[in-house]
């Protein structure tokens, strides 16, 4: 059986290039005065043994593990899918990597999932629209310090970490507003996790933007969905079969409702969007495959994960600024709602 290679150490790229090891180390974390020359040689030193830095040594060396948290509710949500491609691909350029912790939604796994990364010594933690309530999730970003928190609720944690919200009441005004415009009067809304803050803000910004027009909607007909699949939007709508034929508007809480809806009522016979005209959000992939195309609220996934990581670099080198970033969305009109 043919045996392995010895891993080149730095030591070894050291006696190639005729320099010490803290020459090599020096142009390998570009630090100190090299001249080109020798740089040059130690590059080449490097190519020929095809040496890599150790990960453990690295870290010894300076204090840190280059590994950053990524705390979210739900990996089957494409929302979160895409914010963790901005994400890793920021922390990679940054010579960092990702570790993916998916909770489910449940509070216990979730200040596990702190706890384990804390225990690790993770050097930081991006936690995206945490369920635990505040006097749960307060002790672990103290506990942590390099935190940023996107689509958080409450205000006690804002002392303590970095904070990206996208601004959910503006974009459900922008969906209210378009079916309005579109002659719709009887909306109803189908929203998301109660225990999460955009179902929070997007319930209310429907609520606000009908009352600013005018209108009301039944409270009774607003119901909670499971925003992973489509058995979320799909079971609704099966729930509002019998008051269907006054709503003339259904705004959801993400393109995956959305999608669960337009099966249902294509099941019982109703036309989208001449009969009911529905409204998502994100712009997930699913909003072009869905037939009828989706009008949704259009929301940059992969943008919030790489300024959350940003961020939270940021925090790690020293700079430890408290700024809420609050990202607007925009309505992208397609079929379901022309």
């Amino acid at each position: 059986m043919a045996r392995l290679a010895k891993r080149a150490t730095m030591a070894d790229v050291a006696q190639y290039a005729g320099v010490t090891k803290t020459t090599v180390s020096r142009v390998l974390n570009n630090k100190g005065e090299i001249s080109p020359e020798t740089r040059e040689r130690v590059l080449q030193a490097v190519e020929h043994l095809g040496y890599r830095r150790s990960w453990i040594a690295r870290g010894l060396a300076t204090d840190r593990t280059f590994l950053l948290g990524l705390i979210v509710p739900s990996i089957a949500n494409e929302f979160f899918t895409d914010l963790v491609r901005g994400a890793e691909n920021t922390a990679w350029e940054n010579d960092y990597k990702i570790l993916l912790c998916n909770t489910e939604g449940d509070w216990d796994r979730e200040e596990g999932m702190f706890l384990f990364l804390k225990d690790i010594q993770a050097d930081g933690i991006v936690v995206c629209a945490p369920r635990l309530p505040e006097d749960r999730l307060v002790p672990l970003v103290e506990q942590f310090q390099n935190v940023v928190v996107v689509n958080g609720q409450g205000i006690a944690w804002r002392e303590l970490a970095g904070a990206i919200e996208t601004d959910d009441a503006g974009g459900m005004r922008l969906a209210v507003n378009h079916l309005i415009s579109s002659g719709r009067r009887h909306l109803t809304y189908l929203g998301g996790p109660p225990d999460a803050r955009v179902s929070t803000e997007r319930y209310h910004g429907f609520v606000h933007a009908l009352q600013e027009a005018g209108y009301t909607s039944n409270p009774e007909w607003h119901t909670a969905c499971h925003p992973a699949d489509l058995k979320g939007g799909y079971e609704a709508v099966k729930r509002l079969s019998n008051v269907l034929s006054g709503i003339d508007g259904l705004v959801c809480f993400n393109d995956m409702v959305a999608a669960g809806a337009i099966r249902a009522l294509t099941e019982m016979g109703i036309r989208v969007p001449d009969d009911i005209a529905i409204t998502g959000c994100d712009d997930t992939q699913s909003a072009t495959l869905v037939q009828p195309s989706l009008t949704t609220l259009q929301t940059p996934k992969e943008e919030i994960g790489a300024l959350a990581v940003n961020m939270l670099l940021e925090r790690i080198s020293g700079q430890r600024h408290h700024e809420t970033v609050v990202i607007e969305q925009r309505l992208i009109i397609r079929e379901s709602a022309p």
